[in-house]
């Protein structure tokens, strides 16, 4: 046994000895590493790749323009800026403008892999692609090729005036940007650009939603994976984004007029716009539960330049052709997250409720406030969840079940409808498994049962050490982990997440929303996978048909 582990040794001091990999690309010459993805096992890394030319000065709030390329040999041995945002932690500000970055990790260099493109969440004001979050070693291990990328967030991402000075959308186009060097330059690093897989959690899970219905990014991918989001959750898309715009204006003091401020806005340092990206300490109560400040919103028809989104996602879900696989779902105990936080931080948040119940009212139903419709739907929903009890720390669990069927678990549940609705395969998922790798639920001291808000990252990624955890080997959640990523690997390969009976996978068939015969299939990821029929519950019944009876063209 000695002999095997010296000779294992000497093997991983071997792989990171080699010679860093230089490899010829249309973009120019690149020099990655090579990086350890377990006993016996590497891949090649390069990271801090310009997909675009930097969006600064007379670039800020228009159409990512394609990076030209390189001379010499770039050193992709770092990852690129941040784009702008808050340090969560010490709410410094870090970042760069200079940051529309992405990041590949493919096990072979020859040939052709299928691709999966990861868009980070981070209520599209944070975030980044980088390693430290998105490890891509538990991936990469079943063949894929990753890429990770960054997009330009708050108002430097999505900022629009309504009219054709700022059109909007800056942080999608970023990403179809992206999608488009997959395009041109994936076949360099091992990848196939005709095998294309998108994948997001949260806000980017909503953007992956938003490729989905867009025109603009027609042929560049061909599957989908949409986790904890979608494009009609109420904080994904902006319905009246001149008023945040304008308001931005007024706080600076610039011009009334949008030809005059917008010109006046890309000579600001960027660092000016930070404190306008959505935080808890700034968004009003109902937190998330509306229309973020900045967010991908309708482009107006005179817009000088590509239009990503040319009317509302409902609209688009309804009447688009949809072909692309789409895999999607939530995790059980979504709203414990954002409960959890915002607690900490606004011990307010039951008065504000208990006095205005108005905002138990979903706002893309478009009701009125303070009208007999919005009183009935309020009181279904606290009698439901309450039983017509004053909110209190004593329903704290309810309030986490209320915020998180409101926030992803309905909406989701209607994408997937909608969707289900199509010739294109849909899969639907719940996950909700409690254990060793819910590290975001354990972080945050989340005692109830069940999986929190991005709870599912560490299954899909190597961010047990990041976070400084230390799991025991012998733990189910590294099962369920290999079953996830199992799943969602075939899924990019083959468009069907069981496409042969596999015992890591029960030996299970996940249906499609398609095949199921009078409700609704769901896979859900616990303790073991099982399939259910998600239209049955109690609670969907019952916000069905509060939306089919008092909701005024609801979503859009």
């Amino acid at each position: 046994m000695d002999v095997f582990w010296l000779f294992a040794a000497v093997l991983i001091t071997g792989i990171s000895a080699q010679n860093r990999p230089t490899i010829t690309t249309p973009s120019g010459q690149i020099q990655g590493t090579v990086e350890s993805c377990g006993l016996f096992c590497s891949y090649y890394s390069f990271k801090g790749i310009p997909y675009a030319q930097p969006p600064v000065n007379n670039l800020r709030f228009r159409n990512p323009v394609p990076h030209p390329g390189w001379s010499g040999v770039r050193d992709a041995s770092q990852h690129g800026s941040f784009c702008p945002q808050y340090e969560l932690l010490t709410l410094e500000i870090i970042g760069d403008e200079d940051c529309l970055f992405l990041n590949v990790y493919s096990q072979e260099l020859i040939g052709q892999r299928p691709v999966m493109v990861w868009i980070h969440g981070g209520g599209y004001s944070s975030g980044f692609g980088d390693a430290e979050v998105y490890d891509p070693q538990k991936l990469v291990r079943e063949g894929v090729v990753i890429v990770t990328i960054n997009y330009r967030l708050g108002a430097l991402g999505f900022l629009s005036t309504g009219d054709e000075h700022a059109q909007g959308n800056w942080g999608l186009k970023d990403c179809i940007e992206a999608l488009r060097w997959v395009q041109r330059n994936i076949a360099a690093y091992g990848g196939n650009p005709n095998d294309v897989t998108i994948i997001g959690n949260s806000a980017g899970a909503s953007l992956v939603h938003f490729l989905y219905l867009s025109d603009m990014a027609n042929g560049l991918f061909h599957k989908a994976i949409a986790q904890s989001g979608t494009a009609i959750v109420p904080f994904a898309f902006q319905t009246n984004p001149r008023f945040y715009a304008d308001r931005l204006a007024n706080f600076f003091g610039l011009s009334s007029d949008s030809a005059n401020y917008v010109d006046q806005l890309r000579m600001l340092p960027a660092s000016s716009f930070i404190p306008f990206q959505e935080a808890l300490l700034t968004i009003p109560v109902p937190r998330f539960l509306r229309a973020l400040d900045f967010a991908p919103t309708v482009e107006p028809v005179n817009s000088p330049e590509l239009r990503a989104l040319t009317t509302d996602p409902m609209s688009l879900m309804q009447t688009r052709q949809h072909t692309i696989p789409f895999l999607m779902g939530y995790n059980d105990l979504e709203g414990s997250f954002f409960t959890t936080v915002e607690f900490a931080v606004d011990q307010t948040v039951f008065a504000q409720f208990n006095a205005n119940h108005d905002l138990f009212v979903p706002f893309f139903w478009n009701i009125y406030t303070a009208s007999p419709t919005s009183a009935a739907v309020s009181s279904a929903f606290r009698q439901h969840y309450f039983n017509n009890q004053q909110l209190s720390l004593a329903l704290f669990f309810e309030w986490s079940r209320y915020y998180g069927d409101h926030m992803f678990l309905f909406p989701i549940h209607y994408t997937a409808q909608v969707h289900g609705q199509s010739q294109a395969p849909v899969y639907y998922y719940q996950f909700s498994y409690d254990g060793d790798l819910n590290l975001f639920k354990k972080s945050l001291g989340i005692t109830d049962p069940g999986a929190t808000h991005t709870d599912e990252i560490p299954y899909l990624f190597e961010l047990a050490e990041q976070m400084g955890a230390q799991i025991p080997p012998e733990s189910h959640a590294f099962t369920v982990s290999d079953r996830m990523v199992r799943m969602w690997t075939n899924f990019a390969k083959y468009s069907d997440p069981t496409p042969n009976f596999d015992p890591l996978l029960q030996n299970l068939e996940w249906p499609t929303v398609q095949e199921s015969d009078d409700g609704i299939s769901i896979m859900d990821i616990g303790q073991n996978l099982m399939i259910t029929d998600a239209s049955t519950t109690e609670t969907f019944r019952l916000w069905h048909h509060l939306q089919d009876q008092y909701a005024t063209n609801p979503f859009s």
